[in-house]
Formats: structure tokens, sequence, C-alpha cells
């Protein structure tokens, strides 16, 4: 899933929990993503990337078992929830529960666009899951995307601008996701540090937007105690 319609989760969450930071819940949306780079450019998890790359269904995110298993996941949500707990007491239980849920978001997500490439858990990774959409129709995945991050904004009350930043990066997307309008990324064929590099500066940037954007909202009852 793109990097901003995973951020974008944290707009949805910042509404349902007005005391939660903004960044914080943005840097657990895609807290699963930072692992993934990570263990990636350290060869623990592989990613294969078809020569002549023409869209997302010729990556194939082979062996990722740590970062995007469904258990290790919800261990790393439980995880960062107890952390947010055991610095800030009962009293930040509703942040712990946010940040908890943000990090969750992510594989949630993912399950429904990637291909079949989400294990279980690590060392129980026969069977995978995915909805498969990456791999047979990648536009689609992009237009649910797309819809998931236009709904996060809905809820949120953001601003026209943010709008305008979410509609450009769908854009942008299109020559990654449509075989039909490649614009060249087959120079990433086979070389998947540059890849996990190019998706670690998307994250960055897109966080940085979408957090910097949301600050200006449309008028909406509680918008004061929303900005963060």
């Amino acid at each position: 899933m793109q990097a901003i319609n995973h951020a974008a989760t944290a707009l949805i969450l910042k509404r349902k929990f007005p005391s939660a930071p903004l960044f914080g819940l943005i840097l657990a949306t895609e807290a699963v993503e930072y692992l993934w780079v990570g263990l990636n450019l350290i060869g623990i998890e592989r990613t294969v990337i078809d020569d002549g790359m023409a869209s997302v269904a010729d990556i194939h995110l082979e062996h990722m078992p740590f970062s995007h298993s469904i258990v290790t996941s919800f261990l790393a949500a439980a995880a960062v929830g107890l952390a947010v707990l055991w610095r800030g007491g009962r009293a930040a239980s509703a942040v712990a529960t946010a940040m908890a849920l943000g990090v969750l978001s992510h594989i949630v997500l993912d399950l429904l666009v990637h291909a079949p490439d989400i294990a279980l858990a690590p060392y129980f990774d026969e069977v995978k899951f995915g909805s498969g959409l990456y791999a047979g129709v990648p536009m689609t995945a992009l237009a649910l995307e797309t819809l998931w991050g236009l709904l996060c904004w809905r809820v949120y009350g953001g601003g026209w601008k943010l709008l305008g930043l979410m509609a450009l990066l769908a854009l942008a997307a299109v020559p990654s996701y449509s075989a039909n309008v490649n614009v060249g990324e087959a120079a990433l064929g086979g070389q998947s540090t540059v890849f996990a590099l190019t998706i670690l500066l998307q994250m960055l940037v897109t966080s940085a937007l979408l957090w910097h954007f949301a600050r200006e909202r449309r008028a909406c009852p509680a918008a004061g105690r929303l900005a963060a």
C-alpha cells in the first residue's frame, strides 16, 4: 500500500483519540515498513524484482516473515502499547491504544491488497495470505488504497491542501501500478536494496508532508483539540 495511505490511518486514529500525538501515530502506522526496510538492507528479508519491471505485479516480497507476519504484527502492536503505558501510566491508556492500533493497521491494510506473501508467523510460512490484488489487478489495488486515504481525510476533516497532496500522490503512483503507463521502473530491476531505500525515502517525505498539511483542517467540532 502507498505510504501516504498507510500514514493516513493516523488521521482516523487522531480523530478517535485526540490526546494521541499525530506524528507519533503516523510513525506507528509505518513502523512495520521501517522494520522491513532495515531487514531488507541487511539481507534478513528478501525482495525479488523481475527484470524489465513494468508494475508492482513484478515486485515479489518473497521473504518477510519478521516484519510482515500476522503474529509479529500483533506482538509489535502490543509491545508499543505496553511501552506507552509503562511511560505514561493509566492516564496514557488512550494513547497506548491508538499507537497499538496504528502499528496493527499496517498489516491489516496490506492483507487487503498484497499478493499472498504475508506469513502467519516466522518459521510458519508454508501458507501465505493476501488478497492478490497487487499480483492480478494492481490498478484496482491503487483505487482501493486511494479510497481508504480519502475516507481517512474525510473522517478527520482535513484541509484542501491535504486532499490535493493525496490526489497528487495517487496520480503519481499510476505508472507504478499500470504496465500500460510505465515510465521507467525497470531501472530498479533486480536491485532490491535500491527499492528498499526508495520506499524509505517515500515514507519519510510523505509522513512529513501529511503531518504538515494535517494541521490545516476544515471547520468541524473540536478542530482546535485535534491539531497536534
